[in-house]
């Protein structure tokens, strides 16, 4: 199965998102949260406590 390409997270089979540009590069995405925070060049980083 592919990942996440933001979070790393498993894309299931029937889900998810896959972004495809001009140049034939493939981007999977779990869910729109993770595509839209891409999109703005977010990093994910987790709190530490």
């Amino acid at each position: 199965m592919p990942e996440c390409d933001y979070c790393g997270d498993e894309v299931p089979k029937s889900s998810g998102k896959m972004f495809v540009r001009t140049d034939g590069s493939r981007f999977n995405f779990c869910s729109s949260k993770c595509e839209k925070n891409w999109e703005k060049d977010r990093n994910l980083e987790y709190a530490e406590d």
